[in-house]
């Protein structure tokens, strides 16, 4: 599908085979694979704190996450919610993007690493945007079991593409789904990251679902430009992400997506079916009553103090007592 339109640790482009770019491909996953192993082998050698130096497997369940700042919050999310359980967690840290994370966590490097339902889901071998989360998660389990993994519970939290506008746009135009935007098209600009106008789930799918043809399309280089440029009136409407830390203010305003252009990207744990068998039960109870409490509003509550400042293991141990999730 390769619809997704930003760098969080998804796919973007199909790689032709037998090309250069797949040997090149093929080498950089080689090179990040050789690379997390040896900083777990290195760990193991120093304070045993990675790797067990027996046969008898990792000191801890190795959680991992992708590169970039939301990923790593759900890592320590999931984390400290196993620690809580009695569990012990090794964290492997931000390893790379899923072209390293999956084949690392297939050939048994990695027990657990937080994904994205319909992004897991695609690079998993869908060629469908499906917008219903349960069914989502059962294709995908049926896609992960053969490799030796599962999904657990999808949380209600979805980070996933979302069309945004001011506040006071919304108002005046009287603007509450992306539909909505039929009537004004002609005489609005659009922006978005730089590959939006090739991409299924940007403007090519606003157009082919939505029949949205703007009258100019701006590039923008991140969600804070994004969120500046529609404050500016510089675009008119505008996509981000929709746990972008940006949508905490009150200015900005995502419109429904009524004809569900974007698939279901609700946050689940995926996890190797070893380390489950390893660890017991109480991993799969512990990181499914984390699933259960996080909503999409919350997560974008939790990227807003990272955003600000406040360190990563402090928000999530703040989050997880306020659900009493940290035990007594």
């Amino acid at each position: 599908m390769g619809g997704l339109v930003a760098d969080r640790g998804r796919r973007h482009d199909a790689v032709p085979a037998g090309s250069c770019k797949t040997w090149a491909v093929t080498r950089w996953v080689q090179l990040g694979l050789a690379t997390l192993i040896a900083l777990a082998s290195s760990a193991a050698c120093g304070d045993g704190a990675d790797l067990s130096p027996d046969e008898e497997g990792p000191a801890g369940l190795r959680v991992a996450s992708f590169d970039f700042a939301e990923s790593e919050l759900l890592a320590e999310l999931y984390a400290q919610a196993i620690e809580a359980s009695g569990v012990p967690v090794v964290r492997l840290g931000s390893v790379g993007p899923r072209e390293i994370v999956a084949p690392a966590m297939e050939l048994g490097h990695i027990d657990l690493v937080p994904e994205y339902l319909g992004t897991a889901l695609e690079y998993a071998g869908s060629s469908e945007a499906n917008p219903d989360s349960e069914s989502a998660r059962v294709e995908l389990n049926q896609r992960l079991s053969p490799r030796g993994m599962t999904a657990l519970a999808a949380s209600p939290a979805e980070d996933k593409n979302v069309i945004v506008v001011t506040t006071e746009t919304a108002e005046v135009e009287g603007l509450e789904s992306i539909s909505d935007l039929v009537p004004l098209v002609e005489r609005q600009r659009f922006g978005g990251p730089p590959e939006c106008p090739d991409r299924p789930l940007c403007l090519v799918g606003l157009e082919g679902v939505y029949g949205l043809r703007f009258a100019e399309f701006v590039a923008q280089r991140s969600l804070a430009i994004t969120a500046e440029a529609l404050r500016r009136g510089e675009i008119d409407v505008g996509l981000m992400f929709s746990t972008a830390s940006e949508l905490e203010a009150s200015d900005l305003v995502e419109l429904r997506d009524d004809r569900e252009l974007q698939p279901a990207e609700n946050v689940i744990p995926v996890m190797r079916i070893d380390a489950i068998e390893r660890w017991g039960d109480v991993v799969k109870a512990a990181l499914n009553a984390v699933s259960a409490e996080l909503t999409t509003g919350e997560l974008r509550e939790l990227n807003a103090r990272v955003a600000s400042g406040d360190q990563v293991d402090v928000v999530v141990s703040d989050w997880l007592t306020d659900h009493d999730l940290l035990g007594p």
